[in-house]
């Protein structure tokens, strides 16, 4: 199963989320830039090499996610308000793709 990793970069230290996108993309692993970084998902062991390559190089700060890649909330602040015409409740395809990612 997919690991997916968090990292926090700071415009200060020299590297930006499309530049951390890229070189795990030409390591094999997915990524989504995100207003703190980026995500990155991928097997355990190739994720792993990544991260202690990329702590090795830059002061950053990571950490393991629960939730993957394809997860639609990525900030506190998308859970809005549901709109009264809406039949569904916000957070279900977050779940129906949770379910999706562990049961395939």
């Amino acid at each position: 199963m997919d690991e997916t990793w968090m990292i926090f970069l700071s415009p200060e230290n020299g590297l930006y989320p499309k530049n951390v996108a890229r070189l795990a993309e030409d390591a094999g692993l997915r990524t989504k830039e995100t207003c703190f970084g980026v995500l990155v998902e991928g097997e355990p062991g190739a994720v792993g090499r990544f991260m202690a390559g990329l702590k090795a190089s830059y002061p950053v700060y990571v950490k393991k996610r629960a939730f993957s890649i394809e997860d639609t909330v990525i900030c506190a602040s998308t859970f809005r308000k549901q709109p009264e015409e809406q039949s569904f409740p916000l957070w279900l395809s977050r779940y129906a793709g949770q379910i999706r990612r562990y049961t395939s």
